[in-house]
């Protein structure tokens, strides 16, 4: 009897267990104080230039974010500007991603400048952090030259300015009417867009929120997520409700090969490289069988031309650099007095200002990078300058003047000649008087025809 009561009441327990879980179950997801679902955004950080290294950064954070099915891609973004055709492509893949795009304008004191704002304006959400600013996207080559009018009585001068503010003109209305249908596709102040190019207009968070430049000023990454959850945008072509709110952030970091490309893509490195390669083949010069600084600078050189493939440059400033090296190796074989190396620092200068001053790029060579080389190629060449002077005040060392005041021994004498042993060498010898085989002597003049005349040496220095 005992036993065949255990059935039942083992069953009500197992049914009781269940309709206790699924009742469970029903409360904890009708629960409005429940956690949300957690959401996961790929985030990347832009910290510097835009280049070819940018654009493959932003499709790879893209690709990851479709893969991991993310809500959406966070750009947190401080640049200084870069090259034309990047930016192109960047807002092509913005404006045409299925994946939302966020750009965040952060840290505090990060700017949105040049290129930055044609990215910024592109992307579906566009946030800026307190103390941030942006604008200033007028093509820098439009101020070059543009004041210098025509010289009296030189009309062929007015017509080349002339030439040049047409194509101005053209670079500029082109600017303009991309950004102007960049903001007109987000809905955002296409008139202070089109300011931004034609006037160089800058403005902070603050005003570019008040000016409908951006969507959203938050001082933190889960700040704007949370502020921005729920708002609906539209991601080729369909509406999307971004779903924000607690979300986890995947930080996806730049592959080794974009590094590279990035690191390559810096004006001030490409100027470093060309000019330290330059350096070590002229101390290869300077001294030959050195080996390693003649080797070391073939391959910055190398390197330096890796980086002009991937950046713009200029030919003018390219040649006045090839010239510095020029007058430099110069100076090893030519008795300038320094003059060559000066002319070489005015043409590494000017060489430097000018390499990378082109249409499709906003940026160049710090001054500071120019200066700081400059100064020590200066250097080198000053000391360089001065053992060769120097070295025209020291008396001759080697050859057959150089044997006077050398010390040796006597190998065999007859009457007032003999052969003496110096410095490894026998010689034929005169003296005054009469010496003995393994007496010590010492030259005191070179007579010609190899024969020295020799004295007592009395083994004082």
């Amino acid at each position: 009897m005992p036993q065949a009561g255990r059935g039942p009441l083992l069953r009500v327990s197992v049914l009781f267990l269940l309709l206790s879980a699924i009742l469970g179950y029903q409360v904890s997801a009708a629960d409005p104080e429940a956690p949300p679902r957690t959401v996961e955004i790929v985030e990347i950080e832009i910290n510097g230039s835009i280049n070819p290294s940018t654009v493959d950064y932003i499709k790879t954070g893209l690709s990851e974010a479709r893969a991991r099915d993310a809500t959406a891609l966070l750009i947190l973004l401080d640049t200084p500007g870069g090259l034309l055709n990047s930016t192109k492509d960047i807002v092509k893949i913005l404006l045409n991603s299925e994946v939302p795009v966020i750009v965040y304008v952060y840290p505090r004191g990060a700017t949105a400048t040049s290129a930055g704002v044609f990215i910024t304006l592109s992307a579906h959400v566009a946030a800026m952090s307190p103390g941030t600013s942006i604008g200033a996207a007028h093509p820098v080559m439009l101020g070059r030259g543009q004041q210098r009018g025509p010289a009296p009585g030189k009309p062929e001068e007015k017509k080349d300015d002339k030439s040049s503010d047409v194509m101005n003109e053209k670079i500029e209305n082109f600017a303009s009417s991309f950004m102007e249908s960049i903001a007109k596709e987000r809905g955002r102040n296409a008139e202070w867009a089109v300011d931004s190019v034609r006037k160089s207009v800058s403005v902070t968070a603050d005003e570019a929120l008040s000016k409908n430049v951006i969507d959203i000023i938050s001082p933190d990454i889960p700040s704007l997520l949370s502020e921005i959850d729920g708002k609906e945008v539209k991601a080729s072509g369909q509406s999307v409700r971004l779903e924000t709110a607690g979300a986890s952030t995947q930080r996806l970091e730049m592959s080794l090969r974009q590094k590279v490309v990035n690191i390559l893509s810096t004006p001030d490195i490409a100027f470093l490289l060309l000019s330290l390669g330059s350096l070590g083949i002229f101390l290869e010069f300077y001294n030959p069988g050195m080996i390693f600084p003649g080797v070391a600078g073939l391959i910055a050189l190398l390197v330096g031309f890796v980086s002009l493939q991937i950046l713009p440059f200029n030919y003018a400033g390219l040649i006045l650099l090839f010239v510095a090296m020029a007058l430099l190796i110069s100076e090893v074989y030519v008795t300038s007095y320094g003059l060559l190396s000066l002319a070489a620092l005015a043409c590494l200068v000017f060489g430097g200002l000018l390499l990378f001053d082109t249409p499709e790029s906003d940026l160049g060579v710090s001054r500071g990078t120019i200066a700081a080389v400059a100064v020590s190629i200066g250097l080198l060449s000053v000391f360089i300058v001065y053992l060769g002077v120097k070295s025209f005040k020291v008396p001759v060392q080697g050859g057959f003047e150089g044997m006077v005041g050398q010390k040796g021994e006597v190998v065999s004498w007859s009457q007032k000649s003999g052969k003496v042993f110096i410095g490894g060498e026998y010689w034929e010898a005169t003296g005054e008087r009469e010496f003995s085989p393994g007496e010590k002597i010492k030259v005191i003049e070179s007579t010609g025809d190899l024969v020295v005349r020799v004295s007592d040496y009395d083994g004082k220095q």
